[in-house]
């Protein structure tokens, strides 16, 4: 187990000491930031602007539930050089400085790429790791589990296992999570089933002591599945509107349905716009079902961007092949974003 010994655990960094992984688990809750990764026109990595983007959300957000997620799909990891995600990362642990828990993403298609990659970040001064199945190759169950306990095993901050399947053409049953959770610094899922009967069954199955859940769809199924012990949701709109998302967790804990819908419908005005996009331009080039591949996927990204800088935060660009919006789509998300009740101070 690579749980060890107290001294073992204290990473020093910028913030002070990383978190035990059951404190992380307590602390997993709330709004999940997903961390947009800025680049410039030339696409290079923008450091002052992501140095700025997560300042201004630690300012806007003291004193709220929220962890901090970088380098997950949203934050463009694959992208990215293994120095670059490292930057990325020692931006996000100094800018956030302690406040919030700071999780960060690291993973890869093989394992032992992954336990590198999570060792580094871990180094960093990351509380926690979130790792997806290995994607790509298509590995067998038990070879998924070892795959996890193996990563768990080579480090001393928390896993959160990220049960992504739109990714990695994978899923891990409620038996397999439950498994999986009673290794002990294997503390959180994001799960990503757009299922509601098989989240509900995660919910009701595993034990909260060991694992927490979080909504990896965000408020599409945070609505639903805060009614039942869901410990949060991840969420881009946290970038530009922290009170919006954090209108909506308030409203789940609180078991506010008028509060839940108006805070749902608000942000649906934005998907609703990303799902013009995505009829507008050509369809994702795919062989698999359409409820496995989101139509707004090649957009979100640079709508989320856009809409920063739209807010007088510095958003940047997405890096290729992924999408970014044109002028014309610049003024319509700004009439978007108003139509959201948010004051667009940006061009």
């Amino acid at each position: 187990m690579g749980l060890v010994s107290d001294a073992a655990l204290k990473i020093t960094f910028k913030g002070g000491i990383a978190m035990k992984p059951k404190e992380f688990k307590d602390k997993l809750r709330g709004v999940v930031n997903l961390v947009m990764t800025p680049f410039k026109e030339n696409g290079e990595l923008d450091e002052e602007a992501l140095k700025i983007s997560t300042r201004k959300l630690v300012e806007r957000c003291k004193g709220e539930e929220i962890v901090v997620l970088a380098l997950g799909t949203t934050g463009e990891f694959y992208a990215m050089s293994e120095a670059e995600n490292c930057r990325v990362a020692e931006i996000v642990v100094d800018e956030v400085n302690g406040v919030f828990p700071v999780m960060i993403g690291s993973a890869r298609a093989a394992t032992q790429n992954t336990i590198e990659a999570s060792k580094a970040m871990q180094s960093i001064g990351a509380d926690a790791v979130l790792v997806t199945h290995p994607y790509y190759i298509m590995p067998n169950l038990e070879s998924i589990k070892a795959h996890y306990k193996a990563v768990a095993d080579a480090l001393d901050i928390g896993v959160v296992i990220y049960n992504n399947s739109a990714t990695s053409k994978l899923w891990l049953d409620t038996a397999s999570v439950q498994e999986l959770s009673k290794v002990e610094n294997i503390v959180g899922l994001k799960e990503n089933t757009n299922n509601p009967m098989i989240f509900l069954n995660m919910l009701q199955k595993l034990d909260p002591n060991d694992i927490a859940i979080f909504a990896g769809l965000g408020h599409v199924m945070y609505q639903f599945m805060c009614f039942y012990g869901c410990t949060g949701y991840v969420t881009e709109f946290s970038n530009f509107a922290p009170e919006l998302t954090l209108d909506l967790y308030k409203a789940g804990q609180a078991k506010d349905i008028a509060g839940i819908r108006k805070a749902v419908d608000t942000m649906n005005i934005l998907w609703d716009y990303m799902d013009a996009l995505a009829a507008r331009h050509s369809k994702i080039p795919s062989v698999l079902p359409p409820s496995m591949v989101p139509g707004g996927m090649p957009y979100y990204q640079s709508l989320n961007k856009a809409a920063m800088d739209l807010m007088g935060i510095p958003g940047g660009k997405t890096r290729a092949p992924m999408y970014n919006l044109t002028k014309q789509e610049y003024a319509e998300l700004a009439q978007v974003l108003t139509k959201m009740g948010l004051q667009v101070v940006g061009k």
